[in-house]
């Protein structure tokens, strides 16, 4: 019974995942991806028992995610502070536990938390646009990989270095593991790897440049040159779409592209970087 029901929450987790990941291509327009994942969200809902499919669906519908973590006494869907009582039954995965506020279906988050440098964030405020989420000192202008896990693995360690106390390889893997679902590659050699979901002080843009490009699965085998590795924190999971729109519309024709990859320094990465994205990440 125990090992049937956390089958059962590893599915509903696994399947929020995919309409996050169907999320983010709907954003960026990728209808190839928008097929493959559709695909494997029906495929995964015949999986689970049809009461929870169809009740899954009507939260995905109205009000996702459909399936929130417990950090503490929270509930990371609509904010509100559980019963202790309620937080301890949740432990033992024994059955399917919702909030008594938003019905959402809870877990308990049992991920890294990860600390970020407090000094490093009071030195950058007030912070406007991309300055909120960003720094000069998480640009790279040339990445020295040469493959995409070794795009994740280099962007990675500077956020981790630049922010957080703990291992890279919290970031690293956990990136790695969300590219396993689909490629977060897009059109026009952009590409988006990201570690969503985890306990961190607030969403963390780091940017690098491989200017002879990657294969990295974007649509029609194209060449991916630009990565944003992207840390996105529990309590900033659905402003994530807003940036990730934001950061495609900045970047969303040749010419802008073109002066984005011309830069050589980080510096220049940098300031060519706020001004792209002024108009569209306020």
């Amino acid at each position: 019974m125990e090992n049937n029901m956390k089958e059962l929450y590893n599915r509903l987790i696994q399947l929020q995942e995919l309409y996050f990941a169907k999320d983010e291509h709907s954003v960026s327009g990728n209808g190839n991806n928008l097929k493959l994942l559709d695909k494997s969200i029906t495929s995964l809902l015949k999986k689970l028992p049809d009461e929870e499919a169809d009740f899954f669906q009507e939260l995905q519908e109205c009000t996702p995610p459909a399936i929130a973590p417990v950090v503490g006494e929270t509930c990371y869907g609509c904010g509100i502070d559980l019963p202790v009582s309620l937080c301890a039954d949740l432990l033992h995965l024994d059955k399917l536990y919702h909030c008594p506020n938003c019905a959402r279906y809870l877990y308990p988050y049992q991920g890294e938390k990860l600390t970020i440098n407090d000094d490093l964030l009071r030195t950058r405020l007030p912070r406007l646009g991309i300055d909120r989420f960003s720094s000069k000192k998480l640009m790279i202008p040339n990445l020295q990989a040469d493959t995409k896990e070794g795009v994740i693995t280099e962007l990675g360690t500077l956020i981790a270095e630049q922010f957080y106390h703990n291992d890279p390889a919290i970031l690293i893997n956990t990136a790695l593991e969300r590219e396993a679902i689909t490629s977060t590659a897009l059109e026009h050699g952009l590409a988006f790897p990201h570690v969503r979901g985890i306990d961190a002080g607030s969403l963390t843009v780091a940017l690098g440049l491989k200017k002879k490009g990657l294969k990295c699965g974007a649509p029609k085998n194209g060449l991916t040159k630009i990565f944003f590795f992207i840390v996105i924190p529990i309590s900033s999971s659905a402003f994530y779409l807003t940036l990730l729109a934001g950061l495609i519309q900045s970047l969303s024709t040749v010419e802008t592209r073109k002066t984005l990859l011309s830069c050589k320094t980080q510096d220049e990465l940098w300031e060519t970087l706020k001004k792209l994205t002024k108009v569209h990440i306020l």
